[in-house]
């Protein structure tokens, strides 16, 4: 059994979240996921039940958990032997960088390079996961720099904050698709979806389209870590699907997939980027690189 995978189910036990557990060990929340069904294997048992769109541990992961906290701070209390001295691994110091799927690919090229011309030898971690979950690991100083969807009423008093884009959502569909004539939201409210990122977040802005209208919830049949991935589902099923920006679109997908003409106007979002108020700016010339060339670019350029 893994010792790493028994300390990714005590963080999602103690977080209940893999989306929280995923952002405190620095990982995708994919990550954990195929870290859980490695532990379910090596069982050969259930770990998790779904409720609704949460998934809930299950009695023997609550008892593993347990346990489980206790092998790893004894496996980190065991002291170094050997025949050989154990080489000290010094860690490279890292940008931390929280962004929000359609950020990565929007952003992503623009963070690496500025921090490459200014501190080549730095590290650029990007993680992802809801905007709320990234803010707070911000505001504690877990990362350095966020560009996510403005949550609403999140206080963010104690952070930086600068517009990038508008989000302006649009349904996609597959070309010839059963639905590519539908024209109101009420025409596709029993269709398949797939999002990017976890449901239930601000960025999913079709749970909220549904949330206002006193709807049932859309059946949500996908949660992918990116738009890539969610554009190569549509193209690929009948699966439906909203893209945030129409930048994220490559040409290549135009051919493929089609925008929805619904009549009624999808729930927008401010997408900023936030660093931490402080008495200088964030430490390290890479952040300050960073900051001042997000603050230049344009996705649509």
């Amino acid at each position: 059994m893994n010792i790493r995978h028994l300390e990714f189910l005590c963080s999602v036990v103690e977080q209940a979240s893999f989306t929280k557990a995923a952002v405190r060990h620095g990982v995708s929340q994919a990550a954990i996921t195929l870290a859980m069904q490695g532990l379910e294997r090596d069982l050969g048992a259930p770990l998790f039940e779904r409720q609704g769109f949460r998934k809930r541990p299950t009695e023997r992961a609550l008892a593993l958990a347990r346990a489980g906290a206790g092998i790893v701070a004894s496996m980190r209390r065991l002291p170094q032997t050997g025949a050989e001295p154990v080489e000290r691994v010094v860690e490279r110091p890292a940008l931390k960088v929280g962004l929000a799927p359609a950020a990565g690919l929007l952003y992503g090229p623009v963070i690496h390079a500025a921090l490459l011309a200014s501190e080549p030898g730095r590290l650029l971690s990007v993680i992802t996961g809801p905007a709320p979950v990234m803010l707070e690991q911000l505001q504690r100083g877990a990362l350095d720099i966020v560009i996510a969807p403005l949550p609403r009423r999140f206080p963010t008093k104690t952070l930086h904050k600068q517009m990038m884009y508008v989000g302006d959502p649009v349904i996609y569909a597959r070309v010839g698709h059963p639905l590519q004539a539908a024209r109101t939201l009420a025409d596709v409210a029993q269709a398949d979806w797939v999002v990017a990122g976890a449901a239930g977040t601000p960025g999913n802005v079709i749970e909220e389209a549904f949330r206002v209208r006193r709807w049932a919830p859309p059946r949500i049949a996908v949660q992918c870590p990116d738009y890539r991935m969610l554009l190569r589902l549509i193209a690929g099923s009948d699966l439906l699907g909203v893209v945030s920006n129409a930048s994220l679109v490559s040409d290549n997908e135009r051919g493929l997939i089609q925008p929805l003409s619904i009549r009624e106007g999808l729930p927008r979002y401010d997408v900023c980027m936030f660093w931490k108020v402080s008495p200088g700016a964030p430490a390290g010339s890479g952040a300050r690189a960073v900051i001042e060339a997000l603050s230049q670019h344009d996705p649509a350029g």
